[in-house]
């Protein structure tokens, strides 16, 4: 990878590229104010923070272009001799757009080296609008309720939320979204400092060539960038007695010089090194809010139910759990989800080098840590203590170099602004899930205490076939005691055996063998208590997410990028063209550490379970023969498990020794296990070292399928693989260690992504053209299954002559399907893709009847002899070349109306469900209903339309009106692969497809007697065949075909209103609000009348988000929660309840004047999320339509079952409680109060 990575740059400098970042262009005209004839020469520098960040001169008709320039917001200077020097202030550069600034200059006979200063207005009409979105700059960021880059790309007409998030972008899936920081693809977390944010740019379509691998929308956020003078801010936020949900923020930015460039004199004339570090630390006491609060058991009825958990079943042999009896009494309502804590960190820094006036260098990155709890509904109410630690942690860092080709004043050169720049970037991001106790002491997971079994012999009279003596015969060992002793840090759990040794305190019948103890209610190391009643968790319970029982997970993603980019102005025509390399390296592995105790238990002593039956040892007295026969244990080395050796050696016994280990009796402070030796005596021995992952061999911990370990790019021990030793995928099925053990490498998941694009903005008479192309091309760089219908090499008809002629319809690549695997006689038919043709060549919908001889549907293998997997049946994965042709362009009318189009193909690499994992194929015969990635998937593709007309409505506001439309193929959707051999499996394929109509009106009026407003209202009609990859699934499963007719997709929201409005005074002159007047004396004797402005640099700002429901499945049944019900009319034929939410924040501006060339900014706001509290409802039941009642517990059908539970009021309360889960409603009223300090 390193070489690929080297050999690369090399080909980017050779070419002369440079790297992709964000950037905008500013062009301009510069005329005398008079006689309004062009200027030439004029010198002309733009500044951020006083420092500058490019340059030019006029041309003979008095135009400029600089470029490019990092988006923000700058100042505009212009010096020529014989004219006043202009500087115009606050010039906005949006991310790849084009800014219009024209100059005009007044001459003068006086040198004059004071600037005179003109404030930047933005036109209302943006002649280069040859994309579509929106761009929110840092001025209007500070004074939004949210200020995330994700919440600010939601107030963004056609950016889809349900609830605050950034989801759909015009009816695309949410992955179809793309955000960039800096000019680097995000992977991980996108959290920045909110100080941190200068520019959001969204871009929602119009998408210029040099972005691809994305369907949906772009996000560019650009972070800002040092000053010439040093500054600093300092910000507290909490919402400490202001709401239940304790959230507390402090940041900290600064910004300068560090290094200056100095004239004759040793003046400091210009920044050449620059910094801006910015960080925050954020405390959530509950970081998931809820609308509706949690129920929890009472904290003295908790501690009761952890201490005792169990009671006496009253009838007979047995116990329930007290958990089955909790009612309302036992149960408080809290606002705040307990345990869900989390702190988040985030740092941010940049610093800027000019290493000459045509030189930047810029090197800088960000870093995220979280450290909480995750929330669980299921847990909220008894079990919230051991809530799932998540410790994720992402740092990205980039370098970017920047070259200018400058032509000189009197040039008649058509090439122009010629630059190059690279820019190479890094990102890296790990998570840990865990529990928060165990971590990664993995064997303490399932670790509840010491079982001592005692055991003895068992015999039964009768004859002994090898001595011919009758007696007593041994027959087998008997348990006759198990004492248990409470260790570990799993007390609670452990409790519920503890108790059943005091209900029961007799020995036997009750705990004189392990499965009495379970029998009656106890557990054993490795176990958990069962649910309440299967839908809450019980106390100390461990909380696994998947069904092997996962429940400590380390990954490990990289991501190395080379993005290269140049420009150049020919003539009218500024050309630009760039190229990509991207390599990411994804590691994992994960354990199911609960049920390593059950694996060992069943590892251990595996070998010795039978008796040595032809060797008796005869009980004799003086040599006389005492009635009774016993065996040895006899030692089979064929049954002997790896981890059995690792053990006995661990414990200095021979590894072919008869030596029964009682694995439950092991201390984990001492590390101490008893074991029986071969005459029956008790010992207790020490082991060398603890416990460890790697005394298991690989296939141990697979479990047949039950992974108890799955990983990539590691070991199965945890330890990483280093990429030049990355093992083939030939080595998992085949490669074997000094002592004969499968090693089973997995390589990690190292996809390549290339692309190269160019494009040419030109103007021709008043049309502005954005045509370019863009070629993708993505390498999974993986094995995929060559024919995803046979796990086994097949034959195919052209290689089939011995069973009779084919029908003349069949190609000579159809795989051939016999009666027989084994001995095949006769052709039962044949299969194209996804096509099945009967042994006459006719079309079938059905293979198992049509091809089914009695053995299943069986293909002809190439040798049929030798059914293993193997990697004949794979092949490399075929990288996907696409190409996107993107046409846009704008037509100004007049400086008041303009017309805009576009034309873009987008294609993204497959997002879910590519990884390759040898296992998946591996188990794949004997999993029950395997489902398993699809390595082979290909990139998704979108095709998208879009006319629009922006219109000046007045001096301050502007209209604009655009319709669309989007095909958008080859999504992902699971898939079964019915008929496949050796089974049908379910999987995922590209065979979605989805269309997307819309209008989009937005309404921009800037700041008119206080008032600022952006506004938008979509309409949208979103369809398809599925609106994710797991969507079709329950479907599919119950032996349904997929969907092929289109139907409104999950995030279908047909209206759509999204508004900013900010109303705020200002101060002095133009202050318009209520004043306070009042007369007083002066030291004259003269009356003075002292006006006080009440809310002068005051505020209020408000988010509003609104819109039509968006679709649900009706059932025609009532089912328990959990369960899916039939189909009532057609899928997502019915609608959730319109949903409105607005956000708010109230601000004043205090200026502090130290003196007069210091002062300091101090700023006071309010912050509430969903002012007024709306309890939008996101999720519904479908049986009844209601977000807080399925109908299980009122419905006729189900009152038996119910009055049958073990106290059916008990689960009447707990089930009403489970079933009204928060997912159904938007977050709640969030309240926060905030402190920015500047200086």
């Amino acid at each position: 990878m390193i070489r690929n990575l080297l050999l690369t740059i090399g080909l980017v400098l050779i070419a002369s590229l440079s790297v992709f970042s964000q950037s905008g262009t500013l062009k301009g005209k510069v005329i005398d104010k008079k006689t309004k004839e062009p200027i030439p020469f004029v010198n002309i520098i733009v500044e951020l923070g006083g420092t500058q960040a490019g340059g030019t001169t006029s041309d003979f008709d008095g135009n400029y272009t600089i470029k490019p320039i990092t988006p923000g917001k700058y100042d505009l200077k212009s010096t020529f001799v014989g004219f006043k020097p202009i500087q115009v202030s606050g010039v906005i550069i949006k991310s790849d757009q084009i800014s219009f600034q024209n100059i005009e200059m007044e001459s003068t006979m006086v040198e004059i080296a004071t600037f005179e200063v003109i404030d930047y207005k933005v036109p209302l009409i943006d002649k280069d609008k040859t994309s579509v979105g929106a761009t929110v700059t840092s001025e209007e960021i500070a004074k939004m309720p949210n200020r995330s880059a994700n919440a600010i790309a939601t107030t963004v007409g056609g950016v889809f939320s349900a609830d605050g998030e950034r989801g759909s972008v015009r009816g695309q899936r949410a992955e179809g979204t793309v955000m960039y920081i800096d000019g680097i693809r995000v992977r991980g977390s996108s959290s920045l400092p909110e100080s941190a944010i200068e520019q959001v740019s969204v871009i929602l379509s119009g998408v210029p060539a040099q972005y691809g691998d994305a369907t949906g929308g772009i996000i560019n956020v650009t972070t800002k960038g040092p000053s010439r003078e040093f500054g600093a801010g300092v910000e507290l936020q909490t919402s400490q007695y202001l709401d239940a949900f304790g959230y507390n923020r402090a940041g900290l930015n600064m910004q300068g010089p560090l290094l200056w460039s100095k004239n004759e004199n040793n003046e400091k004339v210009s920044s050449i090194l620059g910094y801006f570090v910015a960080g925050e630390i954020t405390y959530n006491k509950d970081n998931r809010p809820t609308a509706t609060g949690i129920y929890k058991v009472k904290d003295d009825v908790l501690r009761e139910l952890e201490l005792n958990p169990l009671r006496l079943s009253g009838s007979g042999f047995g116990t329930y759990y007290n958990t089955n009896f909790i009612d309302k009494s036992d149960l408080e309502y809290v606002k705040a989800t307990p345990n869900t804590n989390n702190l988040d960190i985030n740092a941010s820094g940049k610093i800027d080098i000019k290493t000459g006036p045509n030189i930047n260098l810029s090197v800088g990155g960000s870093i995220n840590y979280s450290d909480g709890s995750n929330f669980s509904f299921a847990n909220s109410m008894f079990n919230y203590n051991k809530n799932t630690q998540v410790i994720d942690n992402t740092w990205r860092v980039f370098g970017r170099f920047t070259q200018r080709f400058p032509v000189a004043k009197d040039s008649k050169s058509l090439v122009r602004n010629v630059y190059y720049s690279i820019q190479a970037d890094y990102t890296k991001y790990n998570q840990t899930v865990q529990d928060p106790d165990h971590k990664d002491n993995l064997f303490n997971y399932g670790y509840l205490g010491k079982y001592e079994t005692s055991k003895i012999r068992s015999y039964e009279f009768g004859l002994d076939t090898v001595s011919g003596l009758t007696g007593y015969i041994h027959n087998g060992f008997r348990d006759t005691l198990v004492a248990f002793s409470q260790l570990g840090d799993n007390e609670i759990t452990s409790n519920y055996t503890r108790q059943y040794y005091e209900l029961y305190p007799t020995t036997f019948g009750y705990h004189d063998n392990l499965n009495n103890i379970i029998s009656g209610g106890g557990l054993l190391n490795g176990m958990r208590a069962n649910s309440v009643y299967g839908i809450w968790g019980s106390p100390g319970t461990i909380n696994t997410f998947d069904n092997n029982g996962t429940a400590y997970q380390v990954a490990d993603n990289e991501q190395y990028a080379i993005n290269a980019n140049a420009s150049a102005d020919i003539g009218n025509h500024a050309l630009q063209f760039g190229f990509i390399y991207e390599q990411r390296i994804d590691r994992f592995y994960s354990y199911a550490p609960i049920g390593l105790w059950s694996q060992m238990r069943g590892l251990t002593n595996a070998h010795i379970e039978q008796l040595d039956v032809q060797n008796p040892n005869l009980v004799s007295l003086d040599g006389v023969f005492q009635d009774t026969i016993y065996f040895d244990r006899k030692y089979d080395a064929q049954s002997q498990r790896y981890f059995d050796k690792s053990l006995r050696t661990k414990l200095g016994l021979p590894i072919d020794g008869t030596d029964w280990i009682d694995i439950d009796s092991y201390d984990i402070n001492s590390f101490t296990m008893n074991y029986y030796d071969a005459a029956g005596k008790l010992h207790t021995v020490a082991l060398s070292e603890a416990l460890s992952i790697d005394m298991f061999s690989p296939d141990e911990l697979y479990d047949n399928g039950n992974l108890l370990a799955n990983y990539s790019g590691y070991t199965y021990t945890g330890d990483k693989t280093k990429l030049k030793d990355s093992p083939s995928f030939d080595d998992f099925f085949n490669k074997r260690d000094e002592n004969g053990m499968f090693t089973r490498e997995i390589a990690p998941f190292t996809p390549i992504y290339m692309a190269g694009f160019i494009q040419d903005k030109f103007a021709f008479d008043d049309l502005i053209f954005n045509i370019g192309v863009r070629i993708d091309r993505f390498d999974a760089n993986q094995k995929v299954l060559t024919d995803p219908y046979t796990l086994y090499s097949a034959k195919t008809v052209g290689e089939v002559n011995d069973l009779g002629n084919h029908p003349q319809n069949m190609g000579s690549d159809y795989t051939v399907y016999v009666d027989n695997v084994r001995t095949p006689t006769t052709i039962m038919g044949y299969r194209s893709g996804d096509t099945w043709y009967n042994a006459d060549g006719l079309v079938v919908t059905d293979p198992s009847i049509s091809l089914d001889a009695g053995n299943g549907v069986t293909p002809y293998l190439q040798d049929k002899n030798n059914i293993t997997v193997s990697s004949d049946a794979f092949s490399d994965y075929e990288p996907q070349v696409s190409v996107m042709p993107r046409i846009s362009f704008s037509f100004p009318i007049s400086d008041e109306a303009l017309f805009f189009a576009h034309y873009d193909v987008l294609t993204q690499r497959p997002t879910f469900a590519l990884r390759m994992s040898p296992l998946d194929y591996y188990f794949l015969p004997i999993t029950g209903s395997p489902d398993i990635s699809n390595p082979n998937l290909k990139p998704e593709k979108t095709i998208d339309y879009e006319l629009g007309f922006q219109q000046r409505i007045t001096a301050s506001s502007s209209m604009t009106f655009s319709a669309y439309y989007r095909e958008i193929r080859d999504q992902i959707q699971s898939f079964r692969y019915t008929a496949a051999y050796p089974k049908t499996y379910y999987s995922y394929n590209n065979i979605d497809f989805s269309t997307v109509k819309g209008m989009t009106i937005t309404y921009d009026l800037r700041r008119t007697s206080n008032v600022r407003v952006r506004a938008s209202y979509t309409l949208q009609f979103a369809n398809g065949t599925g609106s994710n990859p797991d969507f079709a699934k329950g479907l599919i499963q119950t032996g349904q075909p997929n969907l092929r007719t289109l139907f409104p997709l999950s995030f279908d929201r047909r209206h759509a209103l999204n508004l900013m409005l900010d109303y705020r005074f200002t101060e002095g002159k133009e202050y318009s609000g209520p004043v306070i007047r009042r007369t007083k004396t002066d030291a004259t004797g003269k009356e003075v009348v002292k006006t006080t402005q009440l809310l002068k640099n005051t505020g209020v700002n408000f988010t509003v988000f609104g819109g039509s429901g968006t679709p649900y499945t009706r059932s025609s049944k009532i089912v328990p929660i959990g369960q899916s019900g039939i189909i009532e009319g057609s899928i997502n034929g019915s609608r959730l309840p319109w949903q409105f939410r607005i956000d708010g924040r109230i601000d004043k501006d205090i200026n502090i004047q130290w003196s007069e060339k210091r002062s300091s900014y101090l700023n006071v706001y309010l912050q509430v999320l969903n002012i007024f509290d709306a309890q939008n409802i996101l999720s519904v039941y479908g049986a009844t339509g209601n977000a807080d009642d399925d109908g299980y517990l009122a419905a006729a059908e189900y009152q038996n079952l119910i009055n049958t539970q073990l106290d059916p009021q008990a689960f009447r309360d707990l089930y009403s409680i489970r079933v009204n889960s928060p997912g159904n409603y938007s977050s709640p009223r969030q309240i926060r109060l905030g402190l920015i300090f500047n200086f």
